[in-house]
């Protein structure tokens, strides 16, 4: 899904990216034919988008973004361990879904995603999985990046660093990224 539009996710305005670059993945075609083929209650969960980015003299880099407007304390157990599962697993299946997509395995990828997506070299491409925390404070960021580096650990291993890596931030750190519209 092509669009120079900007995303509201957890309270953040993601956004406005250059068309091309930003595949609203969350709302896809794709997504939405996958999860209307599963049983009730067993469709794929998904990150928010997929965002291409690319410096001169660079390879790409294909950011998958989740957004969340809050997160359990580390010391909050077992709710802490489930928020993390369930963004490992979201996290995951973007990533997959993201291939099954460049790879053409589902048709209305070929309309979901732009020709900048389509048109990479996909050995040169590198992931980041971000999670993005709306109102997070920056000292309570890094107990949730080393469990979620933790939780992905066999991702990261399978695709190699740096092909991929595991970014936590706050929507401070996201406007340093240009990922979110500053107010």
């Amino acid at each position: 899904m092509i669009t120079n539009e900007t995303i509201e996710e957890s309270g953040m305005q993601f956004g406005a990216f250059t068309d091309g670059l930003c595949c609203y993945i969350e709302k896809s075609t794709t997504l939405e034919q996958i999860n209307k083929r599963a049983k009730k209650g067993e469709g794929v969960q998904i990150a928010e988008f997929l965002l291409l980015r690319q410096k001169e003299g660079h390879s790409p880099v294909i950011w998958l973004v989740e957004a969340k407007s809050s997160s359990p304390q580390p010391t909050t157990q077992p709710e802490f361990d489930k928020y993390i599962d369930d963004i490992k697993e979201k996290l995951s299946n973007t990533l997959s879904l993201c291939f099954a997509m460049l790879l053409k395995r589902h048709q209305p990828a070929e309309t979901d995603l732009s020709n900048n997506f389509k048109q990479l070299d996909l050995s040169t491409v590198s992931f980041r999985l971000i999670l993005v925390i709306n109102g997070h404070k920056t000292e309570w960021l890094p107990p949730l990046q080393n469990a979620l580096q933790k939780a992905l650990a066999s991702t990261i291993k399978i695709w190699g660093e740096p092909f991929s890596s595991v970014i936590v931030m706050n929507e401070i750190e996201a406007k340093k990224h240009n990922l979110i519209i500053s107010e």
